[in-house]
This record gives C-alpha cells, structure tokens and sequence, in this order.
C-alpha cells in the first residue's frame, strides 16, 4: 500500500543532528502513527477512526520488520521528533525530519 510505503519511506530517510534527550522507541512509534494519520486524512478523507487505526497497526508492523526503522532513536533528532510530532500538517512533518 502506498501511503504506509510513503509512512516508513519517510522516516526512514532522516538523518541524526543536534542533540538532546535521545529519541525513544515509543516516540519513533508515535511519530510514525501520527504520520499514517495526517497522510491517511491528506489521501483520504473522512475515513472511519477505526480504519485509520487499522493502517497504524499495518504500518507498524511493516516498520517492525524494517532494520532501518529499528535505528529510528538513533537516527532521528531530539529536534527532527519534537518538531514533526507537533507538526500540523503532512508537508511540515517531512520539513521536520529532513
């Protein structure tokens, strides 16, 4: 499915800069969820909360198994989290994470 591709594509393409408290695995889950969300409405509005928690769980599965995505605390900024986690739109969340 496109949009969890797009989901794990983008965050997989980040890199680490600045420092901080280290990113936790559980914010690299959230940020991931928060980006199905916001791609999902952008693609797809008016879909049904469960069917947007539906693609979250698919799209986490899928990162799981991605190695790159395993390196997400690594690789992600304090800075590149904090900002997309509090981005408004999709556009500003892959500003944040490049």
């Amino acid at each position: 499915m496109l949009p969890l591709r797009a989901a794990v594509g983008a965050l997989l393409l980040v890199t680490a800069t600045g420092c901080g408290k280290a990113v936790r695995p559980d914010e690299c889950r959230a940020l991931l969820d928060r980006y199905v969300e916001k791609l999902v409405g952008s693609d797809r509005p008016g879909l049904s909360t469960s069917e947007i928690f539906r693609l979250q769980g698919e799209a986490r599965r899928k990162a799981a198994q991605d190695p790159a995505f395993r390196d997400c605390p690594k690789e992600v900024s304090r800075r590149q989290m904090d900002c997309a986690l509090q981005a408004e739109t999709l556009d500003r969340m892959e500003i944040c994470l490049y």
